[in-house]
């Protein structure tokens, strides 16, 4: 699957974006996690799947599947930096 990467150009930034609430015009503001952060919160997803991965509250299986899907974006996007991009 090809890594989905969305580059924004910021005239006069710095080039680094902090972690954080980010916000797009009008649109509802979501969550930025710098690379290096990323990583590391996609460390601790996995971690806590394998610690979890009997538990059978439906809450707790839920918010694991959504987590490991957000730990699948880190790993398959944001982990590996290719230069090429």
């Amino acid at each position: 699957m090809p890594k989905r990467i969305t580059q924004i150009p910021f005239p006069g930034s710095s080039g680094e974006t902090p972690t954080g609430a980010l916000q797009f015009q009008n649109d509802w503001p979501g969550l930025f996690i710098r690379g290096d952060k990323a990583i590391d919160v996609a460390s601790k997803i996995r971690h806590l799947q394998q610690r979890l991965a009997n538990s059978q509250d439906g809450t707790v299986v839920l918010s694991l599947h959504v987590l490991g899907e957000v730990a699948d974006i880190v790993e398959r996007d944001v982990k590996v930096r290719d230069e090429s991009v």
